[in-house]
């Protein structure tokens, strides 16, 4: 019962985080009703339940019948799953790592002011971890050189810097084992959706297409974390 409550807390949260990512710098203010972005109309009640609205409006505007993207279900399931799954004191950060995705996907940058908030939080997480290595805290400037790097030599075009600093947070707060595993399985999970879309999409997409990374660390983050996954077997060195 706990796990249920906690998944319909996430998914109600989920709702407001879709509005934080998508007003995010963009002159919005975060208290303002929510409205379509075709027609405008202001949304009434019924239509802001967080995935019922969607599937009771069958994905569309009551108004104008203009598309309702998936994004905001996928984010409030996705959220619903996070509260369900990982440990409490790790919610606030991932909180942020949501917000980082939508406007990463959204924009293709990553917001300073959300990814040092996330710095600082992993900073403070492990303090309340027993087992914690002097390794898993250098987990995090270690991730955060292996993305500088590769924008550094890449001059920006395979990686952004914001991923680096991403990098950094996400090995702050899962330490060694845990955040390693997580940068592989976002390599894994990016290239295998990279693939795929270049097969499949309608549009032109090659190799060289800039695509959002921070979504697939942010993925690989839940994965590793919830899993315990070891993928380089850290904790044998």
């Amino acid at each position: 019962m706990a796990t249920v409550i906690l998944f319909v807390f996430g998914v109600i949260v989920g709702s407001f985080l879709n509005v934080l990512g998508l007003r995010w710098n963009s002159g919005l203010s975060l208290g303002g009703r929510s409205f379509c972005p075709v027609c405008g109309k202001k949304l009434c009640w019924h239509e802001l339940i967080p995935v019922l609205s969607f599937v009771f409006l069958h994905g569309r505007c009551l108004q104008c019948k203009a598309r309702i993207s998936y994004q905001y279900p996928m984010v409030e399931i996705l959220t619903g799953l996070i509260f369900a799954t990982v440990p409490y004191i790790f919610i606030p950060v991932f909180c942020i790592y949501i917000v980082i995705g939508i406007y990463d996907i959204r924009h293709k940058i990553i917001p300073n002011s959300l990814v040092y908030a996330s710095i600082a939080l992993s900073l403070i997480v492990p303090l309340f971890i027993v087992h914690y290595s002097f390794l898993d805290w250098l987990a995090g400037p270690i991730l955060f050189s292996f993305f500088a790097l590769v924008w550094l030599i890449s001059r920006g075009k395979a990686m952004g810097f914001g991923d680096a600093k991403l990098g950094l947070s996400v090995g702050l707060l899962l330490g060694a084992a845990l955040g390693f595993s997580a940068v592989v399985l976002a390599f894994w999970v990016g290239a295998a959706i990279g693939i795929t879309y270049m097969i499949f999409s309608p549009k032109k997409i090659t190799i060289k297409s800039e695509m959002p990374f921070a979504p697939f660390i942010i993925f690989g983050s839940w994965l590793a974390l919830i899993l315990n996954l070891d993928l380089l077997h850290v904790s044998f060195f």
